[in-house]
């Protein structure tokens, strides 16, 4: 072996050995590193899937909170899943803490792709950049939730099935947590969250019910139960990101769906003396109210609704009372016969006054909207009926021998008959134009009127395919009929009665 050839082995042997030397002093530099204690203390993370959408304000944003073993300058930086920045945050201190809070927004302003991130912090002094392993995720898109909830169904408290439980699946495109929200809509227009359903658990797939119960409480406790009425069976959807699809959106008129009016139904009576019930038998009874109330029972009869039918009866006015399943309702019944005295029943006042809901969209039936007529009467109807009661009796003390009575639908559809001889009016605000000229006949022929209070006939409406509007306040003018204003009154004149 030449000299050359031992220089250039005994170079390449040099060599070696300082590559060996450099590698062990950076593998020692890198050990080095890992062992050695870190710059920041406990750092935090709040709410690490986010929404600048969420409906609770702490959710619209993914905080990192920490503290500095000795004091530097420290940005924060969020980096996406390919190790990029896309943004700087500011950083505040907090006490001890520093903190800080990221919405969502890249560097221009707009707000960043869904998706996972990562916050870092870079401390100027000591050169270094921490990478927070923990990721965040901007989740800025609501579920997608369909429903299988079905509309127009009824239900009745207390039922077994369909009968008394509605019920219908809602489904997400990711994990959500489904809550049940009934509210009910009072006359004023104001909405009132009747039922809420507590203990949600995460899934993409559930099945919701209401048993027509009130109450906050998990979805398989039944509360007290609701009275009739119309009521929006709808949901809340949360996701992670705490993005909220409401149903309804908004409590509006021809705006609930995905949200749906459920009719809870117990037993009731329609003018026509329809039974309007769910229960596969009811009891009929017939009072002819007096003094007291109800007064004497007159006829009973139990059997399916539609089924039992009480038997006709002489001229009178009679209370109506349905019963079944541990409820019960009251309707009025007119009987005008050939009696020569008549008292008013004020259908069209009545049903004024009645927010039932007869079209079930949700919302109470009230002036100015067209009333349906032949819908169930509001609930403390017995008081009206009690009243026309005492009109009746006072009426029979007066020395009139058979009282009939008849609604003033009646006397606009078909007038007065032609036996009759005086109408009794009391608590009618509500007249009709038609009504006017029926009564208007009804004098002309020889019959007298007797109005007991100032406020009957003040309140205009017109009818159209059996729906009372009401027009405002305008009292009728009763100058051609000359109404008595008292019962003693009802035998002087024309109106002497010869029995």
């Amino acid at each position: 072996m030449s000299a050359v050839e031992r220089l250039v082995r005994i170079l390449a042997a040099l060599l070696m050995l300082a590559l060996v030397a450099g590698a062990a002093v950076m593998f020692v530099r890198a050990q080095f590193l890992k062992s050695a204690p870190s710059p920041i203390i406990a750092p935090t993370i709040t709410s690490v899937t986010f929404s600048p959408d969420a409906y609770r304000p702490h959710r619209r944003h993914a905080t990192l909170t920490f503290g500095l073993v000795k004091p530097d300058t420290a940005t924060v930086l969020i980096f996406d899943t390919n190790d990029h920045t896309i943004a700087t945050v500011p950083v505040v201190k907090k006490g001890k803490k520093l903190c800080a809070v990221w919405g969502g927004k890249l560097a221009n302003g707009n707000l960043a792709p869904d998706g996972p991130y990562r916050f870092a912090i870079s401390l100027q002094q000591q050169k270094r950049l921490i990478r927070i392993p923990d990721p965040i995720v901007l989740d800025a898109t609501p579920p997608v939730v369909t429903s299988t909830a079905k509309p127009s169904q009824r239900i009745s408290p207390g039922l077994d099935g369909a009968a008394g439980t509605y019920t219908f699946t809602l489904s997400a495109n990711e994990p959500t947590r489904f809550r049940l929200d009934v509210r009910q809509i009072d006359p004023s227009g104001a909405a009132r969250l009747i039922r809420r359903e507590t203990a949600l658990q995460w899934t993409q797939r559930k099945e919701l019910h209401w048993s027509a119960d009130i109450g906050n409480l998990p979805l398989d406790t039944v509360g007290a139960f609701v009275q009739p009425g119309s009521y929006i069976v709808g949901w809340h959807a949360e996701d992670r990101g705490g993005n909220l699809v409401n149903a309804p959106a908004v409590v509006e008129p021809n705006s609930l769906a995905p949200a749906q009016v459920v009719g809870v139904e117990t037993v009731a009576l329609t003018p026509s003396l329809q039974a309007v019930t769910l229960l596969a038998d009811v009891t009929l009874v017939r009072h002819q109210p007096g003094v007291d109330f109800p007064g004497d029972i007159v006829a009973r009869a139990k059997g399916a609704p539609g089924a039992a039918t009480l038997p006709p009866t002489t001229p009178g006015f009679y209370a109506i009372q349905i019963s079944g399943g541990g409820w019960q309702a009251w309707a009025p019944e007119a009987r005008a016969g050939r009696a020569r005295v008549l008292v008013m029943e004020p259908l069209y006042s009545w049903q004024a006054s009645n927010p039932s809901d007869a079209d079930l969209s949700g919302f109470p039936d009230v002036p100015p909207a067209p009333l349906t007529l032949d819908r169930p009467f509001a609930a403390g109807i017995d008081t009206e009926l009690a009243a026309l009661g005492r009109t009746v009796a006072a009426t029979q003390r007066s020395g009139v021998r058979t009282v009939g009575a008849i609604t003033d639908q009646t006397i606009e559809s078909r007038g007065l008959p032609r036996s009759a001889r005086i109408l009794v009016i009391a608590n009618a605000p509500v007249w009709t134009a038609g009504l006017m000229v029926r009564l208007r006949r009804f004098v002309a022929r020889g019959g007298q009127v007797v109005i007991l209070d100032s406020t009957s006939l003040t309140r205009l409406a017109t009818i159209s395919q059996n729906a009372l509007t009401l027009v405002g306040e305008e009292a009728a003018n009763t100058t051609a009929l000359q109404p008595l204003a008292a019962l003693s009154e009802i035998r002087r004149g024309r109106a002497q009665l010869h029995q």
